[in-house]
C-alpha cells in the first residue's frame, strides 16, 4: 500500500489526531529504545521533548511547505496549541540533526508493523539524488569527496549528487534504506541493505547481478535468489525464460512507485541539504513520513487508485473535465 497522491495544501487541521497519535507514539518508541543507563546530555534540559522535535521533523516533509523556513512560521502560527515550548529554527535543525538515530529508529519500527513476515521476497533498487546543480560542483565545493557524478537514465542525463537504495516489500513497505556516490557500484550497495534487511530473497535489476556475489550473499547472509538476472547471461544457462523475467519486471514496479513518491510526494530531490549529515536527516524524515502516511492509511484501509480508476468514477459522477460534466471542452 503506498500513499495517496494528497493535495498540496492538506496539512493536519484543528481537531486532527494525526499530532497527538504520532507524538505519543514516538515518545513509546524512544522509551522503550532507550536503556535507563543513557548518559545525560550536558546542559539544562530542553522544553521540546525528542518526540516532539521528530513529529516536527516528519511534519515540515508535506509538499504544502515550499522550505524549512516556511513550516517553521507555519508551526509558530498554527501549532502552538500541541506545541507550547517551541524553540528557535536553528535550535530545531540541530535537535533534528543529532536525534537522525532516532528517526530512523521510529520508521524500522513502524515498517516491521506494517511488513508481513510470511512475504516470499522484496525488491531493492537505487535512484539518484542530485546535491546540487551539476555546473556548480567544485572540488572544494558542497558535498566535495562524497558526492560524484552518475548517469540518470530516465533523465538521459548526468547528475553530481548521491544514490540513493531503497529496499521495499510487496506492499510498498520501505524495510531498509542508505546512501551512496552516485558512481558506486551497486553490488556492494545491495550487499549493505541485505546485510542490514535480512531477508530471504530479492528481486533487482542488472546492477545487482553477479555470480561471485550471489554466492557470497547465499554464503554470508542466506539469500538463496536476487532475482538479478542479465539477458547476456544465456550462454552460462543462468538467464531467467522470458515468461518470468516478464513477470520479476511487473513485480519490480512496486519500487519504482516508491521512488515516484517519495520524490514528487515528499521532495527527495529538493532536499536543499549542504552538508552529508543534513541529507541523512532529510532522508530519514522523508522515509519516516512515507512510513507514517502509510501506517495511517493501512488502518483506515484506504487504498491507492490507478488513473484509469479515477478517471472512471469521475466520468461517473459527471466531475471529469470541468463542473458540467463534459469532457475536453
Amino acid at each position: 500500500m503506498l500513499v495517496p497522491n494528497l493535495l498540496p495544501k492538506v496539512v493536519p487541521y484543528h481537531g486532527s489526531r494525526l499530532l497527538p497519535g504520532l507524538i505519543v507514539r514516538t515518545r513509546g518508541r524512544l522509551v522503550a529504545s532507550r536503556s535507563s543507563t543513557a548518559r545525560r546530555r550536558p546542559g539544562r534540559p530542553a522544553l521540546l521533548a525528542d518526540s516532539e522535535v521528530i513529529t516536527l521533523a516528519i511534519l515540515a516533509q508535506w509538499p504544502r511547505f515550499r522550505s524549512e523556513r516556511d513550516f517553521w512560521r507555519f508551526a509558530m502560527a498554527h501549532l502552538r496549541e500541541y506545541f507550547p515550548n517551541l524553540c528557535t529554527q536553528g535550535q530545531f535543525n540541530r535537535r533534528v540533526r543529532a536525534l537522525e538515530p532516532e528517526i530512523r529508529a521510529l520508521q524500522r519500527a513502524l515498517a516491521e508493523g506494517l511488513a508481513e513476515p510470511s512475504t516470499v521476497y522484496r525488491v531493492l533498487d537505487t535512484t539518484l539524488v542530485p546535491a546540487m546543480v551539476r555546473v556548480r560542483a567544485c572540488r572544494k565545493g558542497l558535498f566535495c569527496g562524497q558526492a560524484t557524478f552518475g548517469r540518470s537514465a530516465s533523465k538521459t542525463e548526468w547528475v553530481y549528487g548521491l544514490k540513493v537504495a531503497l529496499v521495499a516489500d510487496p506492499k510498498g513497505v520501505v524495510s531498509a534504506f542508505g546512501l551512496a556516490p552516485a558512481a558506486f557500484d551497486e553490488r556492494p550497495i545491495g550487499e549493505a541493505l541485505i546485510a542490514d534487511d535480512r531477508h530471504e530473497a530479492y528481486l533487482a535489476d542488472k546492477g545487482f547481478a553477479g555470480v561471485e556475489w550471489e554466492r557470497r550473499w547465499l554464503e554470508d547472509y542466506g539469500v538463496r535468489d536476487t532475482g538479478s538476472r542479465h539477458p547476456e547471461e544465456q550462454r552460462a544457462r543462468r538467464a531467467w525464460p522470458e515468461a518470468d523475467r516478464r513477470w520479476a519486471s511487473s513485480k519490480r514496479q512496486i519500487i519504482e512507485e516508491v521512488i515516484a513518491q517519495l520524490k514528487d510526494f515528499f521532495g527527495l530531490e529538493r532536499h536543499r541539504a549542504k552538508t552529508m549529515g543534513g541529507l541523512l536527516t532529510r532522508l530519514a524524515a522523508k522515509v519516516a513520513a512515507y512510513t507514517v502516511l502509510d501506517h495511517k492509511n493501512g488502518r483506515n484501509a484506504w487504498r491507492i487508485l490507478s488513473l484509469g480508476e479515477l478517471r472512471s468514477r469521475a466520468l461517473d459522477r459527471g466531475t471529469f473535465g470541468g463542473r458540467d460534466g463534459k469532457h475536453g471542452r
